[in-house]
């Protein structure tokens, strides 16, 4: 097993980049602007920090973690990753000009709604202290180095390092040692066998015929609006129990819902959503700062008997056939016909754990918050485990999707999860 803090760990070298981050490289080149691929990490420290002991544990993390120091560059065609020796990461201080949590606010959202060029540095790191012991960091990284499994772990290690932790155990593999990984396990044969899947599965595949809204433009800081569903644990607890008695996930299930919500307001039988998976599937990258996260699209048609659960049979082989072939990029770049569909890939799926309880760092709390990140997706259905049960939210770029369809798809999710309860042959 690798180890770092080696000698080859801390010199500057170039190499290879992973499958997702060249498809996360395209989606750069074609909705880069305005922080949408930023991946903030948002902090309230409350206690009497240092800045010098926070600037002290952020260098840490630098040497520990290799991601936070690549840059990237493209050479004679290939995307090209640039590691850099270690170095301090300037921590700017803000001060707010007012007590106001309104102007704290904005200046957190400026930062966070401007980009980050992955050409020259990727990571920014900022503080604001609004009073003498109260603090919020940000730790905002491009998306190529970050994902949503290295939050936690950036967490987790940030608190350790400011609360004393000088013995952290090292992580398994550097980002790296996964892509020189990834490229030996995947044979020219194999890359074949999934080329020739996604050709199949996305020939002629289109994002659902929604009401977009024709013609309109983003705003300078597109921030999506949300729509919300509570799931209750006995509704929870029914969804669990279908998944298990047909052999499945609450992923099937509630993708499952999805798809029938785009179907009964767009009217396609053939409907196709992308979900980000962790793509963690060696021990030896558990701990490690990186880009894993694989975005999939889940192609599935409504079946004849246009019940909801063979929609979730379908589903269910849908998801486990598209983590199979996950070793090629199969980004779609978004459509220029005319049809107003949407992008295969602005249609989103996807459950994410709950934030984590606060965390102690000597007489520091540290405590995670959800930023309001710059728009992404069009429209996105995240799944959100809380005490008791789920929340399942509705975002949605107001430039393209107007309220009343948003309540409708959210209204629409609601009844369909009640109706499981008591029957899941229900029609679509």
């Amino acid at each position: 097993m690798p180890a770092i803090h080696t000698a080859d760990d801390l010199i500057a070298h170039d190499g290879p980049v992973s499958v997702g981050q060249r498809m996360l490289w395209l989606i750069e080149h074609y909705r880069g602007g305005h922080g949408r691929l930023n991946y903030p990490l948002l902090l309230r420290i409350r206690g009497e920090l240092d800045p010098g002991a926070l600037q002290s544990a952020v260098d840490q993390l630098v040497v520990r973690h290799e991601g936070l120091r690549t840059t990237f560059v493209r050479r004679r065609g290939l995307l090209t990753a640039q590691v850099h020796h270690p170095s301090p990461v300037p921590i700017r201080l803000v001060r707010p000009a007012s007590p106001s949590p309104d102007v704290l606010w904005q200046s957190i959202h400026e930062e966070i709604h401007t980009s980050i060029d992955p050409k020259s540095a990727p990571l920014r790191v900022t503080l604001w202290s609004p009073a003498a012991t109260d603090h919020i960091a940000c730790i905002n990284a491009h998306h190529l180095v970050t994902d949503a499994w290295s939050c936690r772990v950036l967490v987790d290690e940030l608190a350790a390092l400011l609360g004393g932790e000088r013995n952290l155990p090292r992580p398994g593999w550097q980002y790296r040692h996964f892509v020189h990984w990834q490229r030996r396990k995947t044979t020219l044969a194999r890359q074949e066998l999934d080329r020739e899947y996604w050709q199949r599965q996305l020939a002629g595949a289109r994002g659902p015929a929604l009401p977009w809204r024709a013609g309109a433009e983003p705003s300078s800081r597109p921030v999506n609006k949300t729509r919300e569903v509570d799931v209750g644990t006995a509704t929870w607890d029914r969804v669990r129990e279908l998944a298990r008695s047909e052999q499945t996930t609450p992923f099937a299930v509630l993708l499952s819902i999805y798809y029938a919500a785009l179907y009964r307001e767009s009217g396609d039988a053939d409907l196709a959503v992308a979900s980000p998976f962790a793509n963690r599937t060696r021990p030896e990258v558990m701990g490690t700062v990186g880009f894993f996260a694989n975005l999939l699209v889940l192609r599935c048609r409504i079946p004849r008997e246009g019940t909801f659960l063979s929609l979730l049979r379908q589903a269910r082989t849908t998801t486990a056939e598209a983590l199979a072939h996950q070793g090629f990029t199969h980004f779609v770049p978004p459509a220029a016909d005319g049809t107003g569909a949407g992008n295969v890939q602005d249609i989103i799926f996807q459950m994410l754990p709950g934030l984590p309880p606060p965390l102690t760092a000597g007489s520091l709390r540290i405590e995670v918050l959800p930023p309001v990140v710059a728009s992404r997706f069009d429209l996105e259905m995240s799944v959100i485990s809380r005490p008791g049960g789920l929340r399942v939210l509705f975002q949605y770029a107001p430039h393209r999707i107007e309220d009343p369809l948003a309540d409708r798809l959210a209204s629409s999710t609601s009844e369909m999860l009640r109706r499981l309860a008591t029957d899941p042959q229900f029609r679509l």
